[in-house]
């Protein structure tokens, strides 16, 4: 969030008082081993963007193809692999916080091949950064100007996250 702070053009410590009690987790994925063809245009995890400030993960160089993300462009293009790197996506709440000026990563994960080295038995662990509960979140001073005002109201990091969470299970009740 140091390195964020910077890129914002803000004091690289802004974030330090809303990352010191926050509420990320860590979640384990597993992906077994297909055996069998997945149906046309079936995927491991469907087109989102996640919650929070980022995500960070890393990936196998053998899972080179899996993990892709739309681009301005809206095309699907995977992510390279890189040795010893990891891969971090912008979150909502990020996106929020600096007024669209970042935009949250729209991202799916596809099937492998049933013959490719990517199809065995793997483990994926990713890191949610979430702030915070209380951490207020406001337009960033630095990503508005007189003809670009906050596009979003202010939230609290815990309201955000919960109010996804109820939309998530809402969704598809007719609520």
């Amino acid at each position: 969030m140091r390195l964020f702070a910077l890129a914002l053009k803000l004091d690289e410590h802004y974030f330090d008082n809303t990352i010191d009690k926050n509420i990320s987790m860590m979640r384990v994925l597993q992906y077994p081993k297909q055996t069998t063809a997945p149906l046309p245009g079936q995927l491991r995890a469907g087109a989102h963007s996640d919650y929070g400030s980022m995500t960070i993960l890393r990936k196998e160089l053998s899972d080179n193809n899996s993990l892709q993300v739309r681009n301005k462009a809206g095309e699907w293009v995977s992510v390279p692999v890189i040795e010893g790197s990891f891969i971090v996506n912008i979150g909502d709440l990020m996106q929020q916080w600096t007024n669209d000026t970042w935009t949250s990563t729209v991202h799916r994960v596809v099937n492998p091949t049933l013959d490719s080295e990517a199809n065995k038995d793997r483990m994926s662990i990713v890191f949610f950064h979430q702030p915070n509960y209380d951490a207020v979140v406001d337009c960033l001073s630095s990503c508005k100007t007189p003809d670009n005002t906050a596009k979003y109201e202010s939230i609290t990091s815990g309201d955000h996250l919960r109010s996804k969470f109820v939309k998530q299970t809402t969704f598809g009740k007719g609520v």
